[in-house]
């Protein structure tokens, strides 16, 4: 299956959680990385109270 079709398959938007709370979203990926990068820098904040996900839309069959 190529990328362009994985994408399609698996649409969604991207959630960044701190301390299992949503703080912000996007539909882009690098956008989520560059939030966390200025907001949540690894110096300042542990890595695992950090967290990506995507919520995948439409309808979802699992075998």
């Amino acid at each position: 299956m190529e990328q362009d079709e994985i994408l399609k398959k698996y649409s969604g938007e991207w959630i960044l959680l701190f301390n299992d709370e949503i703080v912000d979203h996007s539909m882009n990926l690098e956008d989520m990385l560059r939030i966390v990068d200025e907001k949540y820098p690894v110096e300042k904040f542990p890595a695992n109270s950090i967290k990506i996900s995507k919520v995948l839309s439409g309808s979802i069959h699992l075998h």
